[in-house]
């Protein structure tokens, strides 16, 4: 307890890494950019395939059988995705910034070219039965990359223009069609032509026991293949592009919280220096310990300690006019820093009020509670205010003034006796007039006379069940104790209290100012 003042201890800042950091790298590792590779792979198969394509029509044919087709539409796709692969992979290497028209242009473009590419495929290549299972599995494909990049009601659309170009690929060429590369129409027209030929044909497939089945028959098993293939993609694809397009959205939330919680440690930070600068003010404004001796003929030891940061209770001891002193004890209602400025802003306007009135005490208390009104709730608009007590010292004698808890003086035969305040006045700060509220007691000091001043977090303080501290137990602490010097008698005093609590909480200020008469 040796110094008076309220002691305060720099805050440590311990650093690791945020829990939010690292979930959003565990949560966008797998999933980051995911359906922009798909895309790039997409755009550059398509790509790798318009090439190859005119490559082979300029060696095996020599030239390009279909201009439209071969000058004009392929390399229109070649370009489109190879400027989505180039934007894709630029927006992969943070390069370029993200664009949502941009996104959902190449993503469209791209599945687009697939599925136009599925369904011409189906109705130009068609030529056997065996060739819808293969190339109909392309439109499979093009279903799953449909529901992936572009959600599951898209590649539940995309599959009813599937079957449906499925079932008129198959009606075109015919339920009956048996045979590689004709029609039922071929089939009827070979067989008027060249009787012989179609019966030998027929002989030899018997011969090997060849039996071909209906193009109608493959249909079927392919229709039943899709319906039950697209079950599975459906949920598989919806649910891959679900994923891929929530974690884009949880992983920035979560980074939005983690912003967030970063604002929020900052601001604690900045709160919590403010505090500390808030507690080194409130302290270097509480008299020091030689300020203490400074008062001839007394002995006085004091302390308080804040229930939180920054205290609301207030104590002083000034030298008045003609070898008086001055004896401040007050308290703020509530606690925290909000009632510290009240308690900094009421010990200025104080100091500056004893020194006006030459020591009148009761004059000093209308000029603070002044003050106070127009600040705290004219201006601040807040209800606080405080009990304020003032005692003036001199030649023996005590004028006392102001509302605030008893005073205590401890005789040096060890007599206790208790000064009620309750009729000297009124909460400062509480009502603009106070001159018609305000008291006055003067009684007398003897040599080794003990005076005892104390907030409310002296005597309130409860014990784990709840019961009080209470003045009577303050009285026997202080009569038992009563030849200690005044440093050694704060010590016991606060040591009883804080055994009291028991490591309980303080939910109050505590502020305790012992004042011995020595000639």
């Amino acid at each position: 307890m040796g110094d008076p003042r309220v002691q305060t201890a720099p805050a440590t800042v311990f650093w690791r890494k945020d829990v939010l950091a690292e979930a959003t790298e565990i949560l966008e590792e797998p999933s980051k950019n995911t359906k922009r590779k798909i895309l790039v792979s997409l755009n550059l198969i398509v790509a790798l395939v318009c090439v190859l394509h005119i490559v082979i029509q300029l060696v095996t044919v020599g030239r390009l059988p279909d201009p439209a087709r071969d000058m004009i539409v392929l390399p229109l796709v070649l370009l489109g995705n190879l400027a989505s692969a180039l934007y894709n992979v630029r927006v992969m290497r943070d390069a370029q910034r993200p664009s949502a028209r941009l996104d959902a242009l190449t993503r469209w473009m791209t599945i687009g070219v697939a599925q136009l590419a599925s369904l011409v495929i189906v109705h130009f290549n068609l030529n056997t039965a065996s060739s819808i299972l293969m190339d109909h599995s392309l439109s499979v494909v093009t279903i799953f990359l449909t529901g992936v990049l572009l959600g599951p009601r898209a590649a539940l659309a995309w599959t009813g223009v599937t079957l449906l170009s499925l079932f008129v690929a198959v009606q075109h060429r015919g339920f009956d069609f048996q045979y590689v590369l004709m029609t039922s129409e071929e089939l009827a027209a070979l067989r008027r032509l060249d009787p012989a030929a179609f019966d030998a044909r027929a002989a030899a497939a018997a011969a090997e026991h060849l039996v071909p089945l209906p193009i109608g028959l493959f249909a079927a098993v392919s229709v039943i293949f899709t319906g039950l293939t697209i079950a599975a993609t459906y949920f598989e694809a919806g649910m891959i592009g679900r994923i891929l397009g929530v974690m884009p959205v949880a992983v920035e939330k979560i980074q939005i919280a983690a912003r967030e919680r970063q604002k929020l440690a900052q601001e604690n930070m900045r709160m919590g220096m403010e505090l500390e600068v808030a507690q080194r003010v409130q302290a270097m404004t509480l008299p020091r310990g030689d300020e203490l001796k400074r008062h001839p003929g007394l002995e006085i030891a004091a302390h308080i300690v804040p229930a939180s940061e920054i205290g609301g209770d207030l104590y002083d001891v000034l030298e008045g006019p003609n070898g008086a002193t001055c004896l401040v004890i007050g308290d703020v209602t509530d606690h925290g820093l909000a009632s510290g400025v009240v308690m900094l802003m009421c010990q200025a306007a104080l100091r500056t009020a004893l020194e006006q009135t030459g020591g009148d005490l009761r004059a000093s208390l209308v000029r603070v509670n002044s003050v106070l009104y127009k600040n705290v709730q004219e201006r601040m608009g807040d209800q606080r205010n405080l009990t304020l007590a003032l005692l003036r010292y001199e030649a023996g004698t005590v004028r006392l003034a102001g509302q605030h808890e008893s005073v205590l003086v401890v005789r040096t035969g060890g007599a206790v006796e208790e000064i009620e305040t309750i009729d000297l006045g009124i909460n400062v700060g509480l009502v603009p007039e106070i001159d018609d509220m305000l008291g006055e007691r003067t009684f007398e000091l003897a040599p080794g006379d003990l005076i005892v001043l104390y907030t409310d977090g002296v005597t309130e303080a409860e014990s784990p069940d709840g019961e009080q501290y209470g003045v009577q137990r303050l009285k026997d602490v202080v009569a038992a104790n009563r030849a200690l010097p005044c440093e050694q008698l704060r010590e016991r005093v606060f040591k009883d209290v804080y055994g009291w609590i028991d490591g309980g909480t303080v939910h109050d200020d505590i502020t305790l100012v012992l004042v011995r008469r020595t000639t």
